[in-house]
């Protein structure tokens, strides 16, 4: 019979945004951390829009807005579901594209498994614009487990 130690989860990649889906997210991953004594990634993405430069309304202040934004919700995540634990945990806010910066983090880290909320949105939605959980999941060189 298989126990957890033969998965070998040492590294966990947790990808969470400011939305509700973020508390599951967290807690799931808390839970599997906790059980293998992995070491556990809090990270977080602040999306730059790729627009012409005459379009951009987007200022350094809104990007180091959101960034501390981000901040401030991991260190509530983390204070929430993991203080207390003999943990290693980072908590990092990238820049770029979501989906490739979850896949970047990940391999550069060597992940064992990334945890991440999905958004529902419907077909047309998807169609039009992609998921990034659908694009980490198709692409991730380690398991993705999507909460919901």
């Amino acid at each position: 019979m298989e126990s957890v130690e033969d998965y070998g989860i040492k590294r966990i990649v947790v990808a969470v945004d400011t939305s509700d889906y973020s508390e599951m997210v967290v807690a799931r991953a808390s839970a599997i951390a906790i059980a293998f004594s992995a070491e556990i990634h809090v990270i977080s993405i602040v999306g730059l829009p790729k627009l012409i430069a005459s379009e951009a309304d987007i200022g350094i202040q809104d990007v180091r807005l959101c960034e501390k934004e981000f901040q401030e919700h991991q260190k509530r995540l983390i204070d929430e579901y993991l203080k207390g634990h003999d943990l290693h945990i980072e908590s990092r806010v990238l820049h770029g594209d979501p989906s490739g910066k979850i896949l970047s983090y990940a391999n550069e880290i060597g992940a064992d498994l990334i945890v991440m909320g999905s958004k529902a949105y419907g077909k047309v939605h998807r169609l039009l614009l992609g998921g990034v959980s659908e694009d980490v999941v198709r692409n991730a060189k380690c398991p993705v487990m999507i909460a919901r």
